[in-house]
């Protein structure tokens, strides 16, 4: 029983490791709030169903939950509840597995390799946006979303310079799959100024781009989850949250 505490207003905490072990500071972050049976339903739709729990799958729901609460069985419960969403069930398809790519490149810091790609045809929102771009540092699995009304090679390549370039300077690498908009004169001509490298993925190995193409699809489930409407003609209001749930979430693949 070395592991609960009860605070001084009989509130009951679990420790998980001796006190002896960790300073005080250590200690008293490590606390996870134990959660009676009877609001277990509660904290998960809390950490699932909420706009900033972006509807994660198993392992990232819950490494959310249990960064602050605990009970005996979390995981199973998590997993549960995921399994049993309904806006999960309909909105996501069963992953294909893909193999092993001799092209994959990794990356030694952050952002020195960028891949991206865009998100086409989406739903005139009523902003009138009809298109997703999306960044993705794949050191750290950072993902940067941009709605757009025009996706021409002059406004892409103002997207890049707003959302990678300005914040983060020029990547070593860019990664990209063969879309006319990416492969552009006057993309290819900014990243020559940026003395980036853009490197398309092969055609006939998409996985080369697999991580990239992974966070599209976890985006786009979301946003169809969250959309408030048949037409979804609100997803460019909530992405930035979607995107943010996905950035604060536990990724294994990292």
């Amino acid at each position: 029983m070395d592991q609960f505490v009860l605070s001084e207003d009989e509130v009951l905490y679990y420790e998980g490791t001796s006190r002896r072990k960790r300073n005080d500071e250590q200690a008293e972050n490590a606390l996870r709030l134990v959660v009676p049976t009877t609001m277990i339903q509660e904290v998960l739709q809390n950490c699932h169903d909420s706009l900033e729990g972006g509807h994660q799958g198993v392992v990232r729901t819950y490494q959310r939950v249990k960064l602050v609460y605990f009970w005996i069985g979390l995981y199973a419960d998590a997993g549960k509840h995921v399994r049993s969403c309904p806006d999960c069930s309909s909105s996501k398809s069963r992953p294909h597995l893909l193999g092993h790519s001799p092209e994959n490149i990794l990356a030694a810091l952050s952002f020195q390799l960028v891949s991206m790609d865009f998100v086409i045809p989406l739903s005139t929102t009523r902003r009138g946006n009809s298109a997703l771009l999306l960044f993705q540092c794949t050191f750290t699995g950072f993902v940067i979303a941009k709605a757009m009304s025009n996706v021409d090679a002059l406004r892409f390549a103002q997207a890049f310079e707003e959302c990678i370039y300005r914040r983060f300077g020029a990547p070593s690498l860019i990664r990209h799959d063969r879309d006319p908009r990416f492969m552009s004169e006057v993309f290819q001509a900014f990243a020559e100024m940026m003395q980036s490298k853009p490197r398309a993925t092969l055609s006939y190995r998409p996985q080369a781009n697999g991580q990239q193409k992974r966070s599209v699809k976890t985006v786009i489930q979301s946003v169809r989850v969250y959309a408030e409407d048949p037409l979804q003609q609100d997803w460019d209001e909530i992405v930035e949250r979607l995107v943010f749930a996905i950035n604060a979430s536990m990724d294994t693949t990292r």
